[in-house]
């Protein structure tokens, strides 16, 4: 997850709806080439913050697994 100004959290999940929601705009009718260039710029960026976030998590895990005390 990941902390916007103001304590807000975004998940991966999230972002990854964002992208979807970015390309569907660039798709829509009447986008411009530029409109339609930079939503997918947009996309292409919360694609990769939804992959950053979701590394992010595993290695979390990762690192708790090794910090736990043996049972």
């Amino acid at each position: 997850m990941a902390i916007m100004p103001g304590g807000a959290v975004m998940t991966a999940a999230q972002c990854q709806e964002l992208a979807e929601h970015y390309k569907s705009l660039a798709r829509a009718h009447g986008a411009t080439k530029d409109r339609e260039f930079m939503l997918k710029n947009i996309a292409r960026s919360f694609t990769g913050l939804a992959s950053q976030l979701d590394r992010l998590a595993a290695l979390t895990r990762d690192e708790a697994k090794v910090k736990a005390p043996p049972s």
